[in-house]
């Protein structure tokens, strides 16, 4: 009796094991897809242009955005080639040919408003190139993805016109019993190979972009020491108001070049509660009073020259803040007291 019920139980498990596993594979892909459009609507809906725009926008306020979730283009590919392969959604582009171009150039220019996104990035964190070059950089991978495409679609154009070799291919099915419904598109391979092609370049520029993905800062040791060269712009260490130890300082900024402005960017580095401070060069207030988020703000200081951060409201907890000098990648955390200040001194290159 034991063995029967033993081996009723082990029936009954694999049988469910026989149902849960296809519906899990059926369903994850689907739950993904999900997941992907209602957390990256803009990206996904808007494309090159959300991109474009965010790049003109840390243009303007000269302060670094989040990077690209480049999982989303490798999404958004995986889509594109998924749908040129499977048949049922392939006879969409049968009936209607200008989705192939539209959708493929819609791909290649988001790849090339990510590149040129992330160029422009790294000149507001880092200053890895110097603003005018990362514009120039930028132009330069449209237009080269520009020329691309129409070398491409010159080469291989779309229009009621098949090559020699898919007429054969038409006439071998038809000798061999075979029944063709529509005329195939021409170059149709060579269509899905451009897609193919793409996202093995998106895979590969995505290992790229995600290994200069800033390292886990260690707040430890940020607090004791209060100045990293690996802090983004931006970083957050605490979600609760901690001071956890950190002391007023003040600092010399080194390695600044003479006679020429660099950019300041400051930000509250802990909970986001509306702190105040003012901002004065040389003894000149610049900046009467500004309120830190976790949203770096940019100003444009003079080197060399000393910059004090005066304290004006606490809402609590301390007011903490960090300051980042691109040029020299420095990123320094403090605290002070209201109407106390801290300095920093920049010291141009010898």
């Amino acid at each position: 009796m034991k063995n029967s019920n033993a081996s009723s139980a082990a029936g009954l498990a694999a049988g469910l094991g026989c149902l849960v596993v296809p519906l899990i594979i059926v369903l994850s892909p689907i739950i993904f897809f999900i997941y992907m459009i209602d957390t990256y609507k803009k990206e996904i809906f808007f494309g090159s242009f959300y991109i474009i725009y965010a790049s003109i926008k840390v243009l303007v306020l000269e302060v670094p955005a989040s990077n690209f979730p480049y999982g989303v283009l490798l999404f958004i590919g995986v889509i594109l080639y998924g749908s040129m392969m499977i048949p049922k959604i392939r006879t969409l582009y049968d009936e209607l040919p200008v989705l192939i171009p539209f959708l493929q150039m819609c791909f290649l220019m988001l790849i090339a408003s990510i590149i040129g996104f992330y160029i422009i990035n790294a000149w507001a964190d880092n200053q890895t190139y110097a603003k005018v070059e990362a514009v120039l950089l930028t132009v330069t991978t449209f237009v080269l993805m520009r020329l691309l495409m129409s070398f491409w679609y010159y080469s291989f154009p779309i229009s009621s016109m098949i090559t020699r070799e898919e007429e054969q291919d038409i006439q071998a099915i038809q000798v061999n019993g075979g029944s063709v419904s529509q005329t195939p598109l021409p170059h149709g391979w060579m269509h899905k190979n451009l897609v193919l092609f793409a996202l093995i370049f998106v895979f590969f520029l995505t290992i790229f972009f995600l290994s200069k993905t800033p390292p886990v800062l260690d707040t430890d040791k940020l607090m004791k020491e209060q100045i990293s060269r690996e802090a983004a712009a931006g970083a957050i260490l605490f979600y609760d108001e901690e001071k956890n130890g950190i002391q007023a300082k003040n600092f010399e900024v080194p390695v600044l070049t003479r006679s020429v402005s660099t950019r300041m960017l400051i930000w509250d580095y802990n909970l986001e509660d509306n702190d105040k401070v003012q901002i004065l060069v040389d003894g000149k207030p610049i900046h009467d009073s500004i309120v830190l988020t976790n949203t770096p703000v940019a100003f444009t200081v003079p080197v060399p020259s000393v910059i004090t951060i005066k304290g004006i409201q606490d809402q609590g907890g301390g007011l903490t803040y960090a300051v980042k000098f691109p040029q020299t990648r420095y990123t320094f955390f403090n605290i002070v007291a209201v109407n106390g200040v801290n300095t920093y001194t920049l010291k141009p290159t010898p």
